[in-house]
């Protein structure tokens, strides 16, 4: 991505990159104003819904809106902290010494006990793009089977849910179906407040067409 022309950019003539909100898995398409922040780094300026993204059409709910507050909060870490020894204070050090020396003992154990000594556990919050990378460097470089995520912790059982009543483990609808259904039933979720852009679509065709909503809360 070129580099704006000034260090004085604003989100008038900042480049536009489009992503993907990576808050929850509704997929919302968003569009980051990229430019220089007062110290000079290169960072995100504005987030905005992308009006071209089939998932929410420019809609963004208030976290997905704040994601450049979110980037630019204080407290976040600016260098890596290392702790020499354990018990020892964190100070800290250069990211990419930090990063070589983590490789280097990361290195030693696979020499000394094999590949499956090493485990990940990743976040589910990640990019499909990162965890698509976790996994290689899991499976491909390191050559270990022991990767695991959160979301075994969070979406296990609705997968089993899924797998027992529908036969995948996956729900076999689309976000198409909400413009078209005549009946909508909602069965412990708040929609409004968990997914408030599925639910805005929602109420879209209930209001339009006079869609029956049935809300079932166990």
């Amino acid at each position: 991505m070129a580099a704006p022309d000034s260090r004085n950019a604003n989100t008038t003539t900042a480049p536009k990159v489009r992503t993907v909100c990576s808050y929850c898995g509704v997929g919302c398409g968003i569009v980051l104003d990229v430019g220089f922040g007062p110290d000079g780094r290169r960072t995100v300026l504005k987030a905005s819904g992308d009006k071209e993204h089939p998932a929410n059409f420019g809609r963004l709910c208030t976290k997905g809106a704040t994601t450049a507050d979110l980037l630019t909060a204080p407290g976040r870490l600016t260098t890596a902290l290392v702790r020499h020894e354990r018990g020892e204070e964190q100070v800290p050090d250069a990211v990419h010494a930090a990063v070589s020396e983590t490789a280097r003992r990361l290195r030693s154990i696979v020499d000394e006990h094999g590949p499956d000594a090493i485990a990940f556990y990743v976040s589910g919050q990640m990019s499909l793009e990162a965890q698509y990378l976790a996994n290689k460097l899991a499976k491909g470089f390191v050559r270990t089977n022991q990767i695991e995520s959160n979301s075994r912790l969070c979406m296990a059982s609705a997968g089993t849910g899924y797998k027992l009543s529908l036969g995948a483990d996956g729900p076999p609808g689309s976000y198409q179906d909400l413009d078209r259904a005549d009946l909508f039933f909602v069965i412990g979720s708040n929609m409004a407040d968990c997914h408030p852009i599925l639910f805005l679509r929602m109420m879209e065709r209930v209001k339009s067409s006079g869609a029956k909503l049935v809300v079932v809360d166990p």
